[in-house]
């Protein structure tokens, strides 16, 4: 198995062990209650927190088939695992996770053939050192983000809460497609429209060899495909980390994130925006979600 590489986001990817987004954040400021979900998978949290928010159906869909295989591996850990042994093992921020293995043995049960084959395998590779393993390339390393994964996530906030969102989630059906969103239209296996549609910040890697004068044409063109998967009434948004994130890094801010462009593909499309900020990932900053309304 060749090891992806962490300048890209493909087919297959390194994983995250934890969004780094303000899920809680951002879910918090919506109305979840009853809705039907389909949301970019990541690491999985953007689906857990979406079931704990209210959410009726949530179904996962990512370009990186290594994805899915985090998802389920949470979502095992939540089921057979303690609140204490959870944090011991992905790790109460980006840095402290062991993915200890005899944590591992505990959850493996649950996993479907094709994701335990898939964690054997890079256990082996590793010789069963799971603190080696989640430093490795197999995941993305995110130690700039300094939030806690319990302020990222509510299901994680405390004991109280990881309780209830177990019990959600083990009466919940788990979906999840590898899936290119430019193909969100033509994909037999997305049936229907949806109430919420999570885009995460994925339209930031549609763009990143785009000539500028076809920016505009790129983003209206996938947004328009996606506000077609939406109910009357329904909405989509995509994610916007502070400026000062990219300055620091001697970056730009991508296309989808700057406000005039934001702005312009509303106005071809037709839609409505609305822009809901939070404290962001990072202390003393902000961060935000662009909600487009069909």
């Amino acid at each position: 198995m060749s090891k992806p590489s962490h300048q890209e986001m493909t087919g297959k990817s390194p994983m995250y062990i934890y969004a780094t987004e303000m899920v809680s954040e951002y879910y918090s400021k919506l109305d979840m209650k009853n809705k039907r979900v389909l949301s970019i998978i990541g690491s999985g949290d953007q689906i857990v927190n979406a079931y704990f928010f209210g959410a009726k159906e949530v179904l996962g869909f990512d370009i990186n088939k290594y994805a899915s295989f985090i998802l389920e591996l949470k979502v095992s850990a939540l089921l057979n695992l303690t609140y204490l042994e959870f944090i011991k093992f992905f790790g109460k921020d980006m840095i402290s996770g062991t993915l200890d293995i005899n944590l591992y043995d505990k959850l493996k049960q649950n996993l479907s053939a094709n994701t335990q084959k898939f964690f054997n395998k890079i256990y082996k590779e590793f010789k069963d050192d799971g603190k080696r393993l989640i430093k490795s390339d197999y995941f993305r390393q995110r130690a700039m983000i300094k939030s806690s994964a319990a302020r990222i996530n509510i299901y994680l906030k405390n004991e109280k809460n990881y309780l209830k969102c177990k019990n959600i989630i083990q009466n919940k059906s788990w979906r999840s497609l590898e899936l290119d969103i430019n193909d969100i239209l033509i994909s037999k296996k997305l049936k229907g429209k949806f109430d919420i549609i999570n885009l995460s910040n994925v339209l930031n890697y549609l763009t990143g060899n785009t000539e500028e004068d076809s920016l505009l044409k790129v983003l209206t063109e996938v947004t328009k495909k996606v506000g077609k998967k939406v109910k009357k009434g329904g909405l989509f948004f995509c994610y916007s980390y502070f400026p000062g994130l990219y300055d620091s890094a001697g970056k730009q801010i991508p296309p989808a994130s700057r406000l005039k462009m934001i702005h312009q593909i509303t106005k071809v499309n037709n839609f409505q925006v609305a822009f809901k900020r939070f404290k962001g990932v990072n202390p003393n900053t902000l961060n935000r979600i662009n909600v487009f309304t069909v």
